[in-house]
């Protein structure tokens, strides 16, 4: 399953349903947790992580990013949406 994430709150929450074979994609609020100095980046290590380039630009983070974090761009994000046969958006 795909897990599309708009807020931190929503990545303290989905720990509740994540199966190892899902995914997260990090959109809006929630790309600050990419950065290694945030509050919650260390919860990032049990989840499979992609962020949202366009959205770590707007907020002027995208040199902030983990290394070990994978940005997608729009194309990689509908791409996502394709290969997976569900998703679930948090707020």
């Amino acid at each position: 399953m795909l897990h599309i994430l708009k807020s931190i709150t929503a990545l303290e929450e989905v720990n509740k349903v994540y199966l190892d074979t899902d995914i997260l994609l990090l959109i809006q609020d929630a790309v600050y947790a990419v950065n290694p100095l945030h509050r919650t980046y260390p919860l990032l290590k049990k989840f499979n992580i992609l962020v949202l380039k366009s959205d770590l630009e707007a907020r002027g983070i995208l040199n902030r990013v983990s290394p070990s974090i994978n940005v997608v761009d729009y194309e990689g994000f509908v791409d996502l949406t394709v290969e997976h046969a569900t998703s679930l958006t948090w707020d």
